[in-house]
């Protein structure tokens, strides 16, 4: 058995590692913090809406119901807005529909080819 100096120097080095250990676990919560901050800034950021559930129109604005019905959400629109927005907006969902239905005719023709 030590010497208290031995005693105290020992425990000095295995406080001195704790302390290593501890400053790389920090390390790694925070890059942890950071990531899910970006994910949590993306997620704020954008509303991805797949099907709505709900459409309708009062005092000048325009809901939109969508989400589970369990996790109900609304999207509501100025109309003088959407109007003005109406020309881009049914540009471009005509565009990209009309993307969707060539690629969607090209699998078929390829299944076909196969058969």
């Amino acid at each position: 058995m030590g010497t208290s100096k031995d005693i105290l120097i020992e425990k000095i080095y295995d406080l001195k590692e704790e302390n290593k250990e501890l400053k790389v676990q920090k390390e790694e919560l925070e890059e942890y913090i950071r990531e899910l901050q970006d994910k949590l800034h993306e997620n704020i950021s954008y509303t991805y809406i797949h099907e709505t559930h709900n459409l309708w129109c009062q005092d000048g604005e325009m809901h939109i119901g969508y989400n589970d019905v369990d996790d109900e959400k609304w999207l509501v629109y100025n109309t003088e807005q959407l109007f003005k927005d109406l020309p881009f907006i049914i540009n471009q969902v005509v565009k990209e529909n009309k993307k969707m239905q060539d690629m969607y005719l090209t699998q078929i023709k390829d299944e076909l080819k196969e058969l």
